[in-house]
């Protein structure tokens, strides 16, 4: 040991880790961009997805073909068209990210022109990066220095809280647009309230209307969930019937296409023995096919090769059976059994929750802000935008003492969970700092002796990978805790995974690699002056921001260039369609269905960067260029994926909700700032005395002014962030009354809405029906024309048209680089698999004439009702969904189908082939899912 000089190390280990992480995250970034630019011009499936497969008005535009063109247009393209296509939530995420680099922005030009001289100027220059940083500024004699921080992170903070002010208002705006426009207005879900912790005297629909007599515009439809699991467990087992069965029917045709196959192989083979004379040359032809039957089936396929399963627990115990005799008798019998209890259905023991849809939206958010009930825990849970496939009807069945004791227990395990993984983070906080271990702790020479580039990967790439493998699995189980607290919808789940995640990050991310590389840090100096820890912790914690900084990196370059390059999707787009697409539904979800981002987990990665950002701002004015950069890369790469690859479901929108919850995390890091500059400053106190005094006090003053301001914020944008304020639905309402009143409409201009006039309301709404139904059929026919005229065929090279897609569809590029040719019978377009009264209407919509602009205004004032059975539980109402068997080449699969028709399976092999090689593709959706308008299906 006495070989190595502790200092030496120390000063040299920043600059190393630093300057390798910077190489490798660099390497990797110009790897991922190139293949990239590569395969975005090939693979049109996985990275522009949004320009063929979605309906016309929900396409993207194509971006230009050349290598770097993509870039401008992308960044130019404005940002309100992501609403169109993906809903307000991609939009404010993007909005976030746009904010995140204005202040990295301003954070780098104001720290760089006046924290780094303050800490460098006329001062012995330290080694590495500690000569820009907090660390550098040693002596007493120096303390005004830190007068130029104090300035700076008073104007810093001013700027942020200003922008975020200015950002809520934004987002409130948005918000109510996007709930009072037109295409969501009209939606069931948007007047649709969600109460939970009912009280068994309102169990019923006649006490729920007088109990809601007060909501203006009256109450359209209630559903009572009752208790229905008898029925339930019958349709998980059809349910799961039908998966097995479609699974092993296509199992059946590809084993007897592929012997068919080699039938014809053998066949050529004997046949090309013989002589080459003309008669043998005739006897050469192919063999010939026989009619489809069962025989020729079986005759292909013997029972001993058929597909098989065990019944018991897991298919692992119990009696093997064929899968196919034995699932066609079950889902038969099932299908009689469902039937027969649906007709003598017995609702058993109300579960405490209802749906009610209202007359109007404006009811809706009255009904969810009012106190419902006089005695505690009793319907005080209310959510607004209730869509059927958002439910999670497992977690509807707990009282509010359940709910309330699960929620505890959810997040007891949720702080367990916080405190075991301190054990493996700190591991990783002190990767960070190995070379500055390694001269205090023998059996670790080893690495002080190791070549610079070696130690710089140890301590500048490894750490941060191992970060973001150890925290990639947290939102499994944070998604499952969330799941235990009994949410009712599936969005509020990932809401719930992302404050528990981000509290994760927060602390094992940040906190906790902090004071393990501090410690690491001052390791020594602990045990031979123990009484000082404190003061030797606090000085060498500016030092642990290499770690971030190498983070930021890792983050913003690699990260980027990952998301820009897709290389998991890509890889597992493969695994599924050649090892997971068997069946033509688990293809139709490899060739039509577009991947989606799940903002639960991405956004509080993004603000655990803006809180080291924040943090690390003015102690290591370096972060604040990585973070610019890091940002700018992410905003470019997400863009791209929002824009042309990924589809956002309708059902998940949360109307933005997530960027409050973002808002406040920024916050966090001001305090983050605040308190250790003050701590920072109150440990200085010994040696700059008066001077570190004023310094403290003053950042006491900023907490303090930032803790009142963040009151400020929250309370006034509280109230504003999920309901409709009167001022704007009200006078909504007034207009689309005065617009669809016509002249049935009483005179006077001066005529009051009375929304508690039920007959009022009901005239309203019969006279839009009315309407809406007598343009349907024009209106319909007029979409069709404008969507499907096309004077001048283009190419796939030219430019889009107004929908963004392009004219000519009969030569598509395929995964593989070419093109393919499909009919227009079978052309696999899209327009029908996403309902599109769920659109918001873009921008860009196509001329049409007056007419069609007429119907089209009186569609958009119209209200889908929805159907009768929207929530009840599926179970209730929901059909078997149909056996969807693949056309093979032998014909067999006509008899496979007439076999489950026989016993009252319904079966159709409608969109779906098997080529020779048993490879399945689709060119439409599902049969039992709704008529497909582009083409005939063969």
């Amino acid at each position: 040991m006495s070989a190595i000089n502790p200092q030496t190390v120390v000063k040299s280990n920043s600059s190393t880790a630093f300057l390798t992480a910077l190489a490798v995250n660099g390497g990797l970034l110009v790897i991922e961009v190139g293949a990239f630019i590569v395969l975005k011009r090939r693979l049109w499936r996985i990275y522009s997805p949004r320009t063929v497969l979605p309906p016309p008005e929900k396409r993207a535009k194509q971006l230009p073909s050349g290598p770097w063109k993509w870039v401008p247009a992308l960044i130019s393209a404005p940002s309100q068209d992501v609403i169109y296509k993906n809903g307000l939530d991609a939009y404010m995420f993007l909005r976030f990210l746009k904010l995140l680099i204005v202040l990295a922005l301003v954070f780098t030009v104001v720290t760089f022109v006046s924290i780094i001289p303050a800490n460098a100027a006329s001062l012995p220059a330290s080694s590495g990066l500690d000569e820009i940083s907090w660390s550098n500024i040693t002596e007493p004699n120096d303390q005004a220095r830190f007068s130029v921080h104090v300035v700076v992170v008073y104007l810093l903070t001013a700027f942020v809280l200003y922008l975020i002010h200015r950002e809520m208002l934004h987002f409130t705006h948005m918000r109510h647009q996007f709930l009072l426009d037109n295409s969501h207005s009209r939606l069931a879900q948007a007047r649709t309230v969600l109460v939970t912790s009912v009280p068994e005297e309102l169990a019923n629909e006649h006490d729920l209307r007088l109990f809601t007599s007060f909501v203006p515009g009256g109450i359209d439809r209630v559903w009572v969930y009752r208790d229905t699991t008898a029925l339930n467990k019958l349709f998980e087992r059809r349910v799961d019937a039908c998966r097995k069965l479609e699974a092993a029917e296509a199992t059946l045709l590809k084993s007897a296409t592929l012997a068919w196959r080699h039938r014809e192989k053998q066949h050529r083979k004997e046949q090309s023995r013989g002589p080459d004379d003309e008669e043998n040359r005739k006897e050469r032809e192919s063999l010939v096919k026989p009619p489809p039957s069962m025989e020729f089936l079986n005759d292909l396929v013997p029972s001993s090769h058929r597909p098989k399963h065990r019944t018991g627990f897991l298919g692992l115990f119990g009696p093997k059976v064929d899968t196919i005799n034995w699932c066609k008798n079950e889902i038969s019998f099932l299908n009689k059994e469902i039937k027969e209890k649906r007709e003598h259905i017995v609702k058993g023991r109300f579960l405490g929750s209802v749906f009610i849809r209202c007359n109007l939206q404006v009811g809706a958010h009255v009904l969810a802000q009012c106190l419902s009930y006089h005695e505690p825990l009793k319907m005080d849970n209310k959510t607004m935008e209730a869509h059927p496939k958002d439910i999670v009807w497992r977690n509807l069945d707990d009282g509010a003492l359940e709910m309330r004791s699960r929620y505890i227990t959810s997040w007891i395990a949720t702080i367990g969970l916080i405190i075991a993984w301190t054990f493996p983070v700190g591991f990783i906080g002190t990767l960070s700092k190995l070379a500055d271990l390694c001269a205090k702790v023998h059996w670790l020479e080893w690495v002080c002796r190791a070549p610079p580039v070696a130690v710089g990967l140890l301590e500048g790439v490894l750490p941060p990978l191992l970060l973001a493998l150890l925290f990639a699995l947290l939102p499994l189980i944070l998604r499952a805790l969330a799941w235990y607290e009994c949410i009712p919808r599936y969005s509020l789940i990932s809401i719930s995974v992302y404050r528990r995640f981000y509290l994760f990050l927060l602390i094992h991310g940040f906190l906790i690699v902090t004071l393990t590389s501090g410690i690491t840090n001052a390791i020594e100096g602990i045990v031979t002056e123990p009484t000082k820890t404190v003061q030797m912790l606090s000085s060498r914690l500016p030092g642990a921001s290499v770690f971030f900084l190498t983070y930021m990196l890792a983050q913003g370059l690699t990260g980027a260039g990952g998301a820009l390059v897709q290389l998991t999707s890509l890889i597992f787009h493969y695994i599924r369609k050649w090892f997971l697409g068997r069946t033509p539904r688990q293809a139709f979800r490899v060739t039509f269905q577009m991947p989606s981002a799940d903002f639960g987990t991405v956004l509080p990665g993004l603000s655990l960067l803006a809180t080291i950002m924040f943090a690390y701002s003015v102690l290591a004015p370096l972060i604040n260029l990585l973070a610019l950069i890091s940002f700018g890369m992410l905003y470019v790469a997400w863009k791209f994926l929002l824009t042309q690859v990924f589809d956002q479901p309708d059902e998940k929108e949360t109307g933005g909700l997530y960027f409050p919850m973002a808002i406040n995390n920024l916050f966090v890091g001001l305090y983050i700032e605040q308190i250790c500059l003050m701590c920072l400053f109150f440990l200085r106190i010994s040696s700059a005395k008066e001077a570190a005094i004023i310094e403290a006090v003053f950042m006491i003053i900023l907490i303090a002014l930032t803790a009142m301001t963040h009151a400020f914020i929250r309370n006034s944008f509280s109230p504003l962030r999920l309901y409709l304020p009167m001022s704007l639905a009200t006078k909504e309402m007034a207009k689309r009354y005065s617009r669809t009143s016509g002249p049935q409409a009483p005179e006077g201009k001066d005529e009051d809405l009375d929304l508690f006039s039920k007959d009022r309301i009901r005239g309203l709404r019969n006279r839009i029906t009315k309407t809406t139904k007598k343009f349907d059929g024009r209106l319909e026919r007029l979409k069709t024309k404008v969507r499907r005229d096309d004077p001048s065929p283009r190419s796939a090279e030219d430019e889009p048209d107004s929908y963004g897609g392009i004219h000519d569809e009969t030569h598509k590029p395929t995964l593989d680089g070419t093109t393919d040719c499909p009919s227009s019978a079978s052309r696999p377009t899209v327009d029908n698999l996403q309902d599109h009264s769920d659109d918001l209407h873009g921008p860009e919509k196509p001329p049409i004439s007056d007419a069609a602009t007429a119907a089209l205004e009186v569609s958009d004032t119209s209200t889908d009702e929805g159907n009768d059975h929207e929530f009840d539980h599926p179970s209730t109402y929901v059909d078997q969904s149909w056996i969807w068997i693949p056309r093979d080449t032998l014909g067999l699969s006509s008899c496979l189908t007439e076999e489950l028709k026989d016993v009252g399976v319904e079966a159709s092999d409608l969109g779906a082939v098997m080529d020779e090689r048993g490879v399945v593709e689709v060119t439409r959706n599902p049969p039992d899912e709704g008529p497909w308008d582009d083409g005939e299906d063969k």
